[in-house]
C-alpha cells in the first residue's frame, strides 16, 4: 500500500475522451489520485 509521500507507480488509462494517459502527465506536480473500481458497475 502506498503511503503519504511516496512517488506514484507507473500507470497508464484511457480517458473518456480514449486518449492515453499516463503517470507521466502528472510528474512535477502534486497530484491525488483516486480510483473507484465499483463506478458504473452496480456493485
Amino acid at each position: 500500500m502506498l503511503q503519504v509521500g511516496d512517488a506514484l507507480p507507473e500507470f497508464s488509462l484511457r480517458d473518456p475522451d480514449r486518449e492515453k494517459f499516463t503517470d507521466a502527465a502528472l510528474r512535477g506536480s502534486i497530484a491525488v489520485v483516486a480510483f473507484y473500481p465499483m463506478s458504473f458497475t452496480g456493485g
